[in-house]
């Protein structure tokens, strides 16, 4: 997704936000079936299939954001300049799920210290690698790729796929991430293809897109 994407489905006005909308008018998927998640949805118009457009509260930011996702308010939080959504979904075709957090910070000096940030990073998540970065637009991404094998369960799928980093912009103003993948019941069988999952994990970091600095 590209400004002039977003510019086009994000900000543009509705009559009536989704949030004050009643539920039978809106989209039957998740993101706006439940009460909590639809409060994040900018509009009712899909992206792109299967995904929508997220706006934080705080509207710094905006990004795609699954049609099957669920907000987890166990997992979030809200503060005067920083913001954490977390979201996960289920894919009953393939027993994919993916648990996410997005932790969005403005007006922090140790968000422009990539060093700072990769070593916060790397020891919340006991990874001890390199990160690929890539720019896109007026952001650099720092993105890597993690296993995680739970030795301490007997289900056939025990593995963890994640895929960590931060964003930075310029202006103190910057994201830090987690996508975990995984297969969730042991019962039935599961296709988790790790290029796939990758795949889905760059596009959601990639639409993100920053609102500091510019109209709302």
């Amino acid at each position: 997704m590209n400004d002039s994407q977003n510019g086009k489905n994000g900000n543009q006005e509705e009559a009536v936000k989704p949030k004050d909308m009643d539920p039978k008018d809106l989209p039957q998927v998740p993101a706006f079936q439940d009460e909590k998640t639809r409060e994040y949805m900018a509009s009712t118009k899909e992206v792109e299939p299967g995904y929508y457009l997220l706006e934080s509260k705080l509207k710094g930011f905006t990004m795609l954001f699954p049609e099957d996702g669920k907000y987890d308010d166990n997992l979030s939080s809200l503060g005067k300049d920083e913001e954490i959504i977390s979201f996960y979904s289920y894919d009953e075709k393939t027993n994919v799920s993916l648990n996410a957090s997005v932790e969005y910070y403005l007006n922090q000096s140790f968000i422009n210290n990539p060093n700072e940030m990769l070593e916060q990073v790397r020891e919340e998540n006991g990874y001890k690698g390199q990160f690929e970065k890539f720019q896109e637009k007026d952001k650099d991404i720092y993105f890597a790729y993690m296993k995680t094998v739970h030795d301490d369960t007997n289900q056939k799928n025990n593995e963890t796929h994640s895929y960590i980093g931060y964003i930075n912009k310029q202006n103190y103003v910057g994201i830090q991430f987690t996508f975990d993948f995984t297969c969730l019941k042991s019962s039935k069988p599961c296709s988790l293809d790790v290029d796939s999952a990758e795949k889905k994990a760059k596009k959601l970091v990639k639409s993100i897109v920053f609102l500091t600095g510019k109209e709302k």
